[in-house]
């Protein structure tokens, strides 16, 4: 995953300087409404689009939507993109922009979990120590990232795709530095792995999209 990651990194600073050599702040498409700021069904909401997409994908394997499946080939987790756009659209229907909104709420959804992982462990008398310091760490970041997400949307309900990539960036930036804590910290170990790369391989495919938005002549975007 350290490759994968430093990569990533590479590739984010990259389409920087792509991004600001186009003009392109907005794209035509419906505005969806924000994510909600409450959490007082915070269990149903984390797992919801999950469980979701699992009972629906369960009915679409034997002919998954080709559409999807090419606009996810070159996201950083092809197969978690599917996994989590295509059961939004049946048959031959396809929007690009809902495919990212999906994908962006799915990436929400799981730091919503990541971030109730970190307070449990905290509030667990039991843990040790010298995880303490990382974790108050992460439970910044992931704050941070909650927030970071929901100015995305705000953006991308504006059809400023640009200015959303931007934000968006930091999400990857966040991830790592809750990782790098716990690295950094002797006798820690880290609670939350496959959550913590589960957040990382949905913001990566979100960065994807948004880059090939602003950057392709994909035949989603410019049909």
């Amino acid at each position: 995953m350290g490759f994968n990651k430093s990569y990533l990194l590479f590739t984010v600073s990259l389409s920087f300087l792509l991004l600001s050599t186009h003009a392109i702040s907005s794209i035509i498409a419906p505005s969806p409404s924000p994510f909600p700021t409450h959490t007082n069904t915070k269990t149903k909401t984390i797992d919801s689009i999950f469980k979701k997409a699992l009972s629906k994908t369960q009915n679409m394997l034997k002919s998954p939507n080709p559409k999807v499946l090419d606009f996810c080939k070159s996201t950083e987790n092809p197969t978690l993109c599917g996994d989590t756009i295509a059961p939004f659209f049946q048959g031959s229907f396809f929007d690009p922009i809902k495919a990212l909104l999906n994908e962006v709420e799915a990436t929400h959804n799981q730091t919503l979990k990541v971030a109730d992982v970190i307070a449990n462990t905290l509030n667990d008398p039991n843990t040790n120590r010298n995880a303490r310091e990382p974790l108050d760490i992460c439970r910044s970041r992931y704050k941070s990232i909650v927030s970071t997400i929901k100015e995305a949307v705000e953006l991308l309900n504006q059809q400023n795709v640009v200015d959303a990539y931007y934000k968006f960036s930091s999400v990857i930036s966040d991830q790592t530095t809750c990782e790098d804590a716990f690295v950094e910290s002797p006798g820690a170990q880290f609670p939350f792995p496959d959550d913590s790369l589960t957040v990382y391989q949905l913001a990566g495919n979100c960065l994807a999209i948004m880059d090939e938005i602003v950057n392709s002549h994909n035949q989603f975007f410019f049909a």
